[in-house]
Formats: C-alpha cells, sequence, structure tokens
C-alpha cells in the first residue's frame, strides 16, 4: 500500500513537471493566437459531444456550446490567417484545427 502511494506521489510530481514545462510554451504564443486555440479546442469538444440519444436539454447545451465557440474560432481562424500569413508555425497551429 505504501508503495503504491509513492508511485501515486511521485507520478504526480512528474504530470506537475510536464504540465508546468508545457505552460511556459504556451506563454509564447500571441493573446489572440491562444484565444483562438482555446475557442477552436471547445469547439472541437462540444461537437464531439453530440449523440442522438441524449436529452433535449444537453443537446441544446451542446448546440449553443457549438454556436458559441465555433463562430468565435471561425471568425478568428480567418482573422489570424491573414495577420500570421508569413508566420509558418503560426499558420501551422492555425491549420492543426479543423473548423
Amino acid at each position: 500500500m505504501a508503495n503504491n502511494i509513492k508511485k501515486l506521489a511521485a507520478s504526480c510530481i512528474i504530470s506537475f513537471l510536464f504540465s508546468s514545462a508545457s505552460l511556459a510554451s504556451v506563454s509564447d504564443i500571441p493573446k489572440d493566437l491562444q484565444e483562438y486555440i482555446d475557442n477552436a479546442e471547445n469547439c472541437e469538444h462540444f461537437a464531439g459531444e453530440m449523440d442522438s440519444g441524449l436529452t433535449d436539454e444537453r443537446m441544446n447545451e451542446i448546440m449553443n456550446g457549438i454556436d458559441e465557440y465555433c463562430t468565435k474560432a471561425k471568425d478568428l481562424q480567418n482573422k489570424l490567417k491573414d495577420k500570421y500569413k508569413n508566420d509558418a508555425k503560426k499558420i501551422e497551429i492555425i491549420n492543426n484545427y479543423d473548423i
């Protein structure tokens, strides 16, 4: 039991260190591009929730999320593609999402 707790603690510490490293790289991303990423990921999340067996209430929540986040992501996608057209790395990030 104690050995399992030690393994779990070590796992948590390693995960924390990796997440801290990834957060450092996020700070290099311009705010407008990060806003796009956040909206695109939320859009994909809600789109992935679609299921014919859902209640009407849940389906409405999902549709509202899709409308909110996908609309914002698409709008930002068009603006950012123009803004960063000469920056291949940023264009690659933008194109990583199928909005």
